[in-house]
C-alpha cells in the first residue's frame, strides 16, 4: 500500500509541476510590454477567455492538422523518390539532298585597252555610236 501511496504522491507532484504558472501582470508602456509597472503604463489582461470546450476543440484541430501535414509530407517524399523517365526525342533524320555545285558567277568581259574620253562642253551634242551589224541582219541581206 505504501508503494501505491508513493506513486500517487509522485503523480500529484508531476501534475502540479505541469500546471501553467499563475497569470503574471503585463504592462504596456508605450510601444513595448513589460512585467514591471512603468509611469503611464496600462495593465493588459492576459487570461484566456476561451471555455474548456473551445480549448479542447482547438487542441483537437491542431492535432488533426498535424497528422494531415505528416501524411502529406510522406506522400510527397514517396512521390519524389519515384524515378521519372526523361523524354528524349529521337533525332530528326533529314532526307538526303544532292549537293549542288555552286555555279560560277558570270564575270563581265574586261576591255583590253582603256580609252579615256574628254568631258563634253556645255551645249555640245553627244556623239552617236555606230551600230554594229548583227549576224542575223547580215544573213538576211545575203539571201
Amino acid at each position: 500500500m505504501t508503494t501505491n501511496l508513493q506513486a500517487f504522491v509522485l503523480m500529484a507532484a508531476c501534475a502540479g509541476a505541469a500546471m501553467p504558472a499563475a497569470a503574471q501582470s503585463v504592462y504596456r508602456c508605450g510601444d513595448s510590454y513589460s512585467q514591471k509597472p512603468c509611469p503611464g503604463g496600462a495593465l493588459v489582461p492576459t487570461e484566456d477567455a476561451r471555455s474548456a470546450d473551445q480549448r479542447a476543440q482547438t487542441r483537437e484541430a491542431a492535432q488533426r492538422d498535424s497528422k494531415t501535414a505528416d501524411a502529406m509530407e510522406k506522400a510527397r517524399l514517396k512521390e519524389e523518390a519515384k524515378a521519372t523517365q526523361a523524354y528524349i526525342p529521337a533525332p530528326m533524320i533529314e532526307p538526303a539532298v544532292e549537293e549542288k555545285k555552286p555555279e560560277p558567277a558570270v564575270k563581265p568581259k574586261k576591255q583590253q585597252y582603256f580609252t579615256a574620253a574628254a568631258p563634253r562642253k556645255p551645249g555640245e551634242a553627244t556623239p552617236k555610236k555606230k551600230k554594229k551589224k548583227s549576224d542575223a541582219t547580215a544573213k538576211n541581206k545575203d539571201i
